[in-house]
């Protein structure tokens, strides 16, 4: 779902988050790599996801529920072409409603989940219109499309917890050593969040010094593609600021 923060003029729009876990279950982890146990598991396929996400989320328009339905007679998989079509047509319903078009941005073929927002100049009650235009686009256009592709890009464990999937795709790729943990990755977020940059200049440089915290290197293709799939904050630089109105 998507927040706003008020009284503040450049925010973090937080999106794309889905909350159905039904029909989920607790996995072994191996190597030791999640020792605090929540490998939970969203479903027991992405075919199973997708039919709790058809039968449970009655909000969406028929092109996101069509777009599902050919997912499930292709192995559960979205094309690239229904992906982005999904996002265009979210794009489209908060141009419809008045707004601005929001900004967006790829990363190796997947979106930044995340919006920053600059709301200078707007009420409360337009803050809080946005608020719920956003979700209501999400929700009808793109919301369900866009966690089944992100599974299948970084995430065929299905795990629900974002740190648990973001490090078993850091582990598949061999993009950390075999016993890099959840808790590894944990302690070093912490240090990205805590790091000093009163000296950098730049947003940009900001979140380069952040990212030094972590002992995986950002720059490699397929460590932003498992980033942006599961925690794409952590690459807010990247994406211009959205002024909703004019």
């Amino acid at each position: 779902m998507s927040f706003i923060r008020r009284g503040c003029s450049v925010l973090l729009c937080t999106a794309l988050t889905l909350g159905l876990t039904s029909c989920g279950s607790s996995v072994s982890s191996s190597g030791g790599w999640s020792e605090s146990g929540d490998t939970f598991q969203m479903a027991g396929s992405v075919s199973e996801r997708i039919k709790n996400l058809l039968e449970y989320h009655a909000d969406m328009d028929q092109s996101q529920r069509q777009m599902l339905e050919r997912a499930l007679a292709n192995e559960g998989e979205i094309s690239h072409a229904d992906y982005l079509t999904a996002w265009g047509n979210y794009r489209q319903c908060l141009i419809a409603k008045g707004y601005n078009p929001p900004t967006m941005r790829l990363i190796n073929g997947v979106y930044i989940h995340q919006t920053k927002i600059d709301t200078s100049g707007m009420s409360e009650a337009q803050q809080d219109k946005l608020n719920r235009d956003v979700d209501g686009c999400q929700a009808r256009y793109v919301l369900s499309v866009d966690d089944i592709y992100r599974l299948n890009v970084a995430n065929p464990g299905l795990y629900s917890n974002p740190d648990v999937a973001l490090v078993d795709c850091l582990r598949r790729h061999a993009l950390v050593p075999k016993d890099y943990s959840v808790n590894q990755y944990r302690a070093e977020s912490e240090r990205f969040f805590d790091t000093d940059v009163s000296d950098t200049k730049t947003e940009r440089e900001a979140y380069t010094k952040r990212r030094e915290a972590f002992s995986f290197d950002f720059n490699t293709l397929q460590a932003r593609t498992c980033v942006d799939t599961n925690d794409s904050s952590l690459l807010i630089d990247e994406l211009e600021t959205w002024k909703p109105l004019s």
